[in-house]
């Protein structure tokens, strides 16, 4: 049986029954699974225009909190203001997630992604002229923040349970590894970049550039077929609260979702009680400016696309439980480090380490789920997972900003990487399903439309 006690994608069957009970007969060995293959997963069209969708709309996001975190933090002076902001981006995601992944499964998911992103390019658009004519008051920018955090979980929860149904299970690593590398691209480019343009130009610029590339990402979508993503018949059929609980059953019936569950909530407490304050870490810990704040987060994600790159060619499948403890310890390890730092070359390094192992961590996590749960529930597991991940975030991203003010921020990154190193080393311990979790290749997304997403 496996191990982690998630059945796998369609018939139900585990991976270890399939050598009974599919093609290969009892007793024989079954061939090896195909190595991970980047030019196979950009061979499925509904994968590559997906992957050049969130290229393109993420290469304005990056600009964007660059150019908003600091705007704040210039006008206001204040840590506790900056973190209210990031706290209404997340707050979102713990509220409105497992609500919204109801609808990712019972509506078509590429219309879902192309209306978001319309919808997304209007309200940035309208936000940047308010910033032009400076009209754009700290309330505004909170209920924007929470508009868009709305549309980013709905995207990013869409476009995650998408990823099975344009690739074979064999080359969900290397898709997420991908998805994750264009993601960290963007954000080397957009930190770097956008904390110099807006050192020499402001923020309005910036943000404009965030509505047009809204804009682009839905063109790109309308390019992909009308049938991929759309929903199976029986998530259509059925009560909206009697859906909504089946996703919930489903997440509590399984005791290695619970056990992430447990590692994220303290995790993401402390990570983002940290990132919550990277734009006053870099001005008054550091004693940079603009600049210096999008340098540390494009190290950040420069590190993450070397992880990224690392973890699609590794065959980690079958280890892929330690793998994720391992990118724990590494990642409270680098915090700590950061809260110890006063030189901005060591802070750029650390950040570097801790953008590396947010890949080892993320990638084979969600690549392990993704090959676990089954198709016709993947938007509302993974709403309800993302949602219970993050549920401590918000309060994280609150309270640093008042332990900051009352102690300083180094001891707030301090706090957290000890946070971080501690449920790591328990973790390992006592959290047996996590520590044996792997999967395995073969087999494909049962979803009907996985023909009509192939390779054209």
């Amino acid at each position: 049986m496996d191990p982690t006690g998630v059945p796998p994608p369609g018939n139900g069957v585990s991976d270890e029954a399939l050598g009974a009970r599919g093609t290969t007969p009892a007793g024989a060995s079954r061939p090896a699974p195909p190595k991970p293959s980047f030019r196979r997963a950009f061979a499925s069209r509904p994968f590559l225009l997906l992957w050049a969708s969130q290229l393109v709309s993420q290469s304005g996001d990056y600009v964007f909190d660059v150019a908003l975190l600091w705007l704040v933090f210039s006008t206001t002076g204040s840590a506790l203001a900056v973190s209210v902001v990031v706290t209404a981006a997340i707050v979102p995601t713990v509220v409105l997630g497992p609500v919204l992944g109801v609808y990712v499964d019972r509506w078509p998911r590429r219309a879902i992604l192309l209306g978001t992103n319309v919808l997304e390019g209007v309200l940035v658009a309208g936000l940047s002229a308010l910033v032009l004519t400076h009209g754009a008051d700290l309330a505004l920018i909170v209920g924007v923040v929470f508009a868009l955090g709305v549309g980013g979980q709905l995207v990013r929860v869409t476009s995650t349970a998408l990823v099975p149904q344009t690739v074979g299970r064999e080359d969900l690593t290397t898709a997420n590894s991908l998805v994750s590398f264009s993601a960290s691209t963007n954000q080397v480019a957009g930190l770097a970049i956008g904390g110099v343009v807006v050192a020499l130009v402001g923020p309005t610029i910036p943000i404009a550039y965030d509505a047009l590339s809204f804009f682009a990402a839905a063109a790109i979508v309308a390019r992909v077929s009308a049938e991929v993503g759309r929903p199976e018949a029986d998530a259509t059929i059925g009560r909206f609260a009697d859906q909504f609980r089946e996703g919930l059953r489903y997440v509590r019936s399984q005791r290695l979702l619970l056990e992430l569950i447990a590692i994220g909530l303290v995790t993401n407490f402390a990570g983002n009680a940290a990132f919550a304050l990277w734009a006053p870490y870099a001005g008054s810990v550091l004693h940079g400016g603009a600049a210096t704040y999008g340098f540390l987060g494009a190290m950040i994600a420069l590190g993450a696309i070397v992880g990224a790159v690392l973890v699609g060619k590794v065959e980690i499948r079958g280890s892929a439980g330690r793998v994720v403890f391992a990118g724990l310890l590494g990642f409270g390890a680098g915090v700590l480090a950061l809260g110890l730092t006063r030189s901005i070359p060591l802070a750029l390094a650390e950040s570097f380490a801790v953008g590396f192992v947010s890949s080892v961590i993320n990638i084979p996590l969600f690549s392990a789920v993704q090959a676990k749960v089954p198709a016709r529930l993947m938007g509302r597991v993974l709403s309800v997972l993302l949602g219970l991940l993050l549920a401590a975030a918000p309060f994280g991203a609150f309270f640093a900003g008042e332990l900051a003010l009352a102690v300083s921020i180094p001891f707030v990154y301090l706090v957290a990487g000890v946070l971080v190193l501690a449920t790591g080393a328990l973790g390992l311990v006592v959290l047996g399903e996590v520590r044996r979790l792997t999967y395995c290749a073969g087999g494909r997304s049962p979803s009907p439309d996985r023909a009509a997403a192939g390779p054209s």
